[in-house]
């Protein structure tokens, strides 16, 4: 019964990724490797795994369309279904638990090559297990973090950690790296918007400004957590982790406080170039504001005289002068040349 309604949850899930175009097929690759010897085989069926005690086991599985996969990793590698149902929901916080005899972590990753060429953040769930001779790392979607690592471990033999926990140092420090450059990209695309903006007002400027700081806002989002989760495994806090690879994670921890302090500048920067472009369109208004003003006090009162002149009166002395109009447009001449002269020399045009 058990069982039924796991499975139920589980294809609940996927039905609800599948609306929303949410699922690659999954992949799973497995690797085995010791200081000598490294094997890696594609597979379509978790039951052809056979782990080895003597190496580093790594199941690396990306995409998340296979049920039935999940539903047997669960049953051959002892894993609770939560941490099933977990790996299956994009939707999760990172968050770290430890059980007796495996730990599990589930955070995101940002894509990096994503970023570079369109400067939005894609957000990738990724889960770790680990346990006591395996790790299994499972990927929404695949991203080009793991795979670095995996052609280094089957290219350089002295990249290869002799511990599970290490290779898990190994594939958090990898995507971790990926916000260290996402940090990197958006600092230089910052300053650049802030030089066109000394020349350019246009709205669009202050569009890219506030999908800035939207990026930011998920970031902080999801390293926040992850920071707590790096803490607790840097102090020992956790098993299956050795105090070499704790000492390790406290580099990693270093990092993330360091890109959240990047987050706080670069959130200042934006809301400094925000409050200078909303300045310079108060200026402008300004300025538009104070040449209408002067203008219509220039012709203020000339819409006098017009406005005295024109009355229909029978007895308007000036009327009937034989210089009446002259006089009039020397008057108006002479009142607009000092108006002018004035508003000149106090700078007001």
């Amino acid at each position: 019964m058990a069982n039924l309604l796991f499975e139920d949850r589980i294809n609940e899930i996927l039905d609800t990724l599948r609306l929303e175009n949410n699922l690659e097929n999954t992949k799973i690759t497995f690797c085995t490797f010791d200081e000598h010897h490294f094997d890696k085989h594609q597979t379509t069926d978790i039951d052809d795994i056979e782990l080895r005690d003597d190496r580093i086991n790594w199941i690396y599985i990306t995409g998340l369309s296979d049920t039935d996969n999940f539903i047997k990793m669960k049953e051959k590698f002892k894993i609770h279904p939560l941490i099933i149902e977990d790996m299956l929901d994009v939707e999760q916080r990172t968050k770290l638990e430890a059980y007796d005899d495996y730990l599990f972590v589930v955070t995101d990753t940002v894509d990096y090559d994503m970023f570079n060429s369109v400067k939005e953040l894609s957000f990738n769930q990724v889960s770790f297990v680990l346990k006591e001779n395996l790790l299994v790392t499972v990927e929404q979607n695949k991203t080009t973090s793991f795979d670095r690592v995996l052609d280094k471990l089957e290219k350089i033999p002295v990249f290869r950690p002799k511990t599970t926990d290490g290779l898990l140092l190994l594939l958090m420090d990898a995507f971790i790296d990926n916000y260290y450059q996402i940090f990197d990209i958006l600092g230089e695309y910052i300053d650049d918007l802030e030089d066109v903006m000394m020349t350019n007002h246009d709205d669009d400027i202050l569009r890219e400004l506030y999908t800035m700081k939207k990026n930011l806002i998920f970031l902080r989002k999801t390293l926040w957590p992850l920071r707590s989760v790096i803490n607790e495994i840097s102090k020992f806090r956790v098993n299956l982790v050795s105090h070499n690879t704790s000492i390790y994670m406290r580099d990693l921890y270093d990092h993330i406080i360091q890109m959240l302090e990047f987050i706080e500048v670069y959130r200042d920067m934006i809301n400094s170039m925000i409050d200078a472009f909303d300045t310079n369109i108060s200026n402008r208004t300004n300025e538009v504001m104070m040449v209408l003003t002067v203008w219509s006090t220039i012709f203020l009162p000339l819409t006098f005289l017009t406005g005295v002149y024109g009355m229909n009166f029978k007895y308007m002395p000036e009327l009937q002068g034989k210089y009446g109009y002259i006089l009039f447009w020397v008057t108006a001449v002479v009142i607009t040349s000092v108006m002018i002269y004035y508003f000149k020399k106090k700078k007001w045009m």
